[in-house]
């Protein structure tokens, strides 16, 4: 996994795309050799450090279960992103360690999303009877997948931003192993605690 330290050289989302995701795509496809496509297939998730101390993307949506989130509606609350779809393995085999992230920080000021590319009707009618999944569930995604460049990263992708909505880690990819059901836990539990500390100092 793709993991993000902070760095001298932030970009927000939109220069982002604008600096890194769309320079990279034309010339992929300008390229003439399979090696330099394969050079630059990677080029923005080599980048994804760049985007930790990016303040959050001003958004709206509505979960499975019909509550308006917003990024205003978030103010003061760290929030865990994931970004995922039903045919990525990935995704489904990190389920585990999501659920127990969402278990571990019941009633702390904490709130996972999970942003599906998959439909509505998918997901209500054939993933969720097969599958848990605690996060709230926000389907139809591909326009926030672009706009928090999921879709240039790869799926599964995850993000954690603190209580005044500042990117403070993001991961790209995941496994499809034994290392599924933890993985994600063991990166993003001493995330989330390091900032419900910085809270209690503040």
């Amino acid at each position: 996994m793709c993991v993000t330290e902070g760095n001298s050289q932030v970009l927000n989302f939109s220069n982002f795309k604008e600096k890194v995701v769309t320079p990279s795509r034309e010339a992929f496809n300008k390229a003439s050799t399979d090696k330099e496509r394969d050079s630059l297939m990677f080029v923005p998730h080599k980048a994804i450090k760049n985007l930790v101390g990016s303040p959050m993307p001003e958004f709206t949506a509505q979960t499975l279960d019909g509550k308006p989130i917003s990024k205003q509606s978030l103010a003061g609350k760290i929030v865990v992103m994931n970004f995922w779809y039903i045919g990525c393995k990935p995704c489904v085999a990190e389920l585990p360690a999501l659920n127990r992230l969402v278990d571990e920080y019941e009633g702390k000021e904490v709130v996972f999303l999970a942003f599906g590319n998959s439909s509505r009707q998918r997901t209500v009618e054939d993933f969720l009877p097969k599958h848990d999944f605690k996060y709230q569930l926000i389907t139809d995604s591909e326009s926030y997948s672009n706009m928090f460049l999921a879709t240039a990263f790869g799926f599964p992708t995850s993000m954690v931003f603190d209580q005044d909505g500042i990117l403070r880690h993001i991961s790209a990819g995941g496994f499809v192993d034994d290392r599924a059901k933890t993985a994600v836990f063991n990166e993003y539990s001493p995330v989330i605690n390091s900032l419900l500390i910085q809270k209690k100092v503040k």
